[in-house]
């Protein structure tokens, strides 16, 4: 038998190797498996939307992907010649407010990359056939695709191997499933077609729809359901399609990837049963309308790795982990539920249907505060973990001073951290690149205090406080002090003030998945003494 590493992960799409980088930043190198080929280039997933732009970001890959993909700003629809609505993507709180048309193969390609750099491998042609976990470990079969098979064994076995989950069946985990009877067809052709390529463009008709997305190298990926699908889609079907239910020109070519699905869902019933845990389409499975599936697998993986982290080498008890069922499955079956809904309105092709759908997007198109919530929920910043045993806070509204903004009152916990400009010794930085970095960060707003000295005593007091478990930085209103700066940076308009609704000395902590996981309006360490307690506690989230 193998002795395996701390962590095996089944699965190197997306999901897993977020998971292998975010174990590997670290310390922690797991050991990737995958049955498939290392140049399979599998395409049905093209979209990466803000937040998890985000993630990627701070793994160091996002200006890499924004430039192999096609930036998109806008969500049209038609009906025939006619627009119906147009949806603005960009209205997100987000450095990046877009969504980015890239083909899955190449999002995989720079994370591959990325955890190579760090150390990962993956063991391509091999799959998992068994796998018997016990109170200390997981016994697994593997085998490899020269027919050799090996035993091996992990302290923790993650399944990020897709909707037909071995890892999931063999755990005995179940599932909630439902057949949404939709079929689909998709490819990417070349055409000629007079439509702006900064956004998606949606064709419904009577028949039903063809969505199509503009991709790099002046392609364009076509979806559009097909009732029974042809298992094998060729030039044919998509241009009877796209000339039955659009104004496009039919005349397609270069057909160079294709195919066809019926869309299913699932939703499984626990994300971990004791040392394996599931992530991505494993633990949930829903239609490709909206994009959301490979976006909320990755960030179950950037959400579980810090965790699966702290457990391995020792920082924090086995019970951290059942938190990452606790704030991701709310959010998967809320994904599942509103991409079922979703698909039925889209497809639905009964007059009523058909009437209300119209009426919808066209009211759509002119309230902007509607438009502004779907923005965030597309982008995925409407995520959070505010119900979590994880986070708490000290926190009462002070009075407001001559700078504050009297409409901002800062992030709350389990809430999505916001970005900002400050000035440091070295130039302009982007508070997000400060919290670059596999740890926690602890952020000091000193408000209206710039005495030199007391910003370095608040300096070494939060290094003290965090205790090893990740920086601290200093933010004062004030210019610079002089002398050694180190950790201190000025927010001389005050908008990082303003954005965290700070207008006193105020504690902020981000967790390493960039949410907020305690804040406190005064200088009081001993509340992050207890965050880091809490969070390393043996009954932290039950």
């Amino acid at each position: 038998m193998t002795v395996g590493p701390d962590v095996l992960i089944a699965g190197a799409g997306p999901t897993g190797l977020v998971l292998a980088i975010e174990l590997a930043r670290r310390g922690v190198i797991p050991r990737v498996v995958d049955a498939g080929a290392a140049d399979h280039r599998e395409s049905r997933a093209v979209s990466i939307v803000a937040r998890t732009l985000e993630v990627l970001d701070d793994l160091g890959l996002a200006e890499d992907a924004i430039d192999r993909g096609v930036p998109l700003h806008a969500l049209n629809f038609y009906q025939g010649t006619t627009t119906l609505a147009e949806m603005d993507v960009t209205a997100v709180d987000s450095p990046f407010p877009l969504d980015l048309c890239i083909p899955q193969w190449q999002t995989v390609g720079l994370l591959r990359e990325r955890a190579a750099e760090l150390g990962v491998s993956v063991d391509w042609g091999t799959r998992l056939l068994e796998q018997k976990a016990s109170e200390h470990g997981v016994t697994v079969e593997l085998q490899h695709d020269d027919g050799r098979r090996e035993r091996c064994e992990t302290r923790w076995l993650v399944g990020a191997d897709g909707a037909h989950s071995t890892v999931r069946e063999a755990a005995g985990i179940g599932r909630k499933r439902a057949d949404l009877r939709r079929g689909f067809i998709l490819g990417d052709v070349a055409a000629d077609w007079p439509l702006t390529r900064d956004r998606f463009h949606v064709y419904f008709a009577r028949s039903g729809l063809v969505a199509v997305f503009p991709m790099a190298g002046g392609h364009w990926r076509i979806l559009a359901d097909a009732g029974e699908p042809p298992s094998a889609p060729g030039l044919d079907a998509f241009a009877a399609l796209v000339a039955d239910r659009t104004p496009l020109d039919p005349r397609l070519r270069d057909l160079c990837w294709s195919s066809s699905f019926v869309a299913r869902e699932s939703l499984a019933e626990r994300l971990r049963d004791g040392r394996v845990l599931l992530a991505g389409d494993a633990a949930h499975n829903h239609s490709p309308v909206g994009g959301q599936g490979m976006n909320t697998g990755m960030q179950d993986a950037y959400n579980l790795g810090w965790k699966l982290a702290l457990v391995v080498t020792g920082d924090a008890a086995e019970a951290l982990l059942d938190s990452y069922h606790a704030e991701r499955w709310p959010v998967a079956k809320a994904v599942v539920d509103a991409t079922s809904a979703t698909t039925r309105v889209v497809t639905g092709s009964t007059l009523i249907v058909r009437r209300a759908r119209r009426h919808a997007l066209r009211l759509l198109g002119r309230l902007n505060p509607v438009q502004q919530r779907l923005s965030e929920a597309f982008g995925e910043h409407l995520v959070h973990y505010r119900d979590s045993r994880l986070v708490f806070q000290r926190w009462r509204e002070s009075p407001a001073r001559a700078w504050s903004d009297l409409a901002s009152t800062g992030p709350r916990p389990g809430e999505l951290m916001r970005d900002a400009y400050l000035e440091r010794r070295d130039g302009p930085v982007a508070l997000r690149h400060l919290l670059r970095g596999p740890g926690h960060h602890l952020l000091l707003f000193a408000a209206d205090t710039t005495d030199p000295a007391a910003l370095a005593a608040w300096r070494s007091a939060a290094r003290t406080a965090m205790a090893g478990h990740g920086e601290a930085h200093v933010i004062t209103r004030g210019h610079l002090p002089p002398g050694p700066a180190a950790g201190i940076a000025a927010d001389l308009r005050s908008e990082a003030h303003n954005r965290y609704g700070v207008r006193r000395p105020s504690l902020y902590i981000v967790r390493p998945d960039k949410y907020i996981g305690y804040r406190g309006d005064s200088v009081d360490f001993t509340a992050a003494n207890d965050y880091f307690r809490a969070l390393t506690a043996p009954d932290v989230a039950r």
